[in-house]
């Protein structure tokens, strides 16, 4: 049996009291009968690329004892994000050896390539794992694996934490997840494990159950989950962070699902997804009847002297299929961006 790896963790360290107490109420968690199905490491932030500068930046290396410490009392590895030459070389100094590079790095490929290139004595014992960049661009991430990878690490993982897409976007969740994004990755990416930032996609402690299940349903290989033994008190992410006891909910909810199936399952699926390729076939068919369409508007704007994109009919038609996804359960958002794609498309085939 194949173990999630799971990371767990306050978002910060903010005191060897806080990572003390914090370590014995994850192994604690960790001691039930489902702690086979994981494979955990203990997280802790030290330094923090806060937005705003009055924000609390972290304790930077003065953490490094207490996450290592603490780790130790748990009885798991210790994973801190770096961002800087100067933090891995003290991490690794300390004994650390799993990091992750944060997703404001992952967009810098001058940052990803300074810490690739930090000259470190075992470079194999070294797990990376790297967040999606703030925005929706798998060629941005991917080029931070590629960077690691020329550096010399084998020890490759991704984590998938949501997009910054603008408020208009997010809905009810802190990043808009676009698991659109992370399917690519994992395509390009086989052999790297991609987990999910369950805590950084939902931004609300009461959410982040629902994105654990949706990650653990499509079969990710592990989460990445705020753990604090206040969270009310934390000093960043409070409404985000879970406490042990919610962690322990959570996991005897993720291992009752079965995730496995039977020859008879099987067989369902297998009919179900010939249904799917079915329909497919008929959504490209209509599409494409659909762009004919558009020509023929564009031929008939060009004769009659009309400028091609006319955005009060736009608008009127993205409020009705707008309307048509929210009373059929679909994703408002969702919707937007599809007609988005099909709109320019339109246009450009009418240019």
């Amino acid at each position: 049996m194949t173990r999630k790896i799971l990371i767990v963790g306050p978002c910060a360290a903010e005191s060897a009291a806080q990572m003390d107490t914090i370590a014995r109420s994850i192994a604690s968690v960790l001691q039930d009968s489902y702690a086979q199905l994981f494979a955990p490491v203990l997280r802790a932030g030290l330094w923090k690329p806060r937005s705003m500068p009055a924000s609390f930046q972290g304790v930077g290396a003065d953490g490094l004892p207490w996450l290592a410490n603490a780790a130790a009392l748990a009885g798991c590895p210790a994973a801190t994000e770096v961002a800087q030459p100067e933090h891995l070389t003290a991490a690794y100094n300390t004994g650390i050896r799993q990091f992750w590079i944060g997703a404001r790095t992952t967009a810098n490929p001058f940052m990803v390539e300074a810490l690739a290139n930090v000259p470190l004595a075992d470079k194999q014992g070294v797990t990376w794992y790297i967040k999606n960049p703030t925005s929706p661009d798998v060629s941005l991430w991917s080029g931070a694996v590629e960077r690691l990878r020329k550096a010399g690490y084998e020890h490759l993982c991704a984590i998938h934490r949501g997009f910054a897409l603008g408020d208009h976007a997010a809905g009810c969740y802190r990043n808009t997840p676009v698991w659109s994004v992370a399917i690519e990755f994992k395509r390009r990416y086989p052999s790297i494990p991609l987990l999910t930032d369950a805590s950084h996609i939902a931004g609300h402690a009461d959410r982040v159950a629902e994105i654990a299940e949706q990650a653990w349903r499509m079969g990710m290989d592990g989460l990445m989950i705020e753990v604090h033994p206040d969270p009310a008190n934390a000093l960043s992410d409070a409404g985000q962070q879970l406490t042990p006891e919610a962690l322990r909910t959570l996991l005897q909810r993720l291992a009752a699902i079965d995730t496995t199936a039977s020859a008879a399952e099987s067989i369902e699926l297998a009919a179900l997804r010939q249904q799917i390729d079915e329909t497919d076939d008929e959504l490209w068919a209509l599409l494409s009847k659909r762009m004919d369409i558009s020509r023929q508007i564009g031929d008939y704007k060009r004769r009659h002297g009309m400028p091609v994109l006319q955005q009060a009919r736009y608008d009127d038609l993205l409020s009705r299929r707008m309307q048509w996804a929210a009373e059929h359960g679909i994703s408002p958002e969702a919707a937007k961006q599809i007609m988005d794609i099909i709109h320019e498309q339109s246009v450009l085939k009418q240019i």
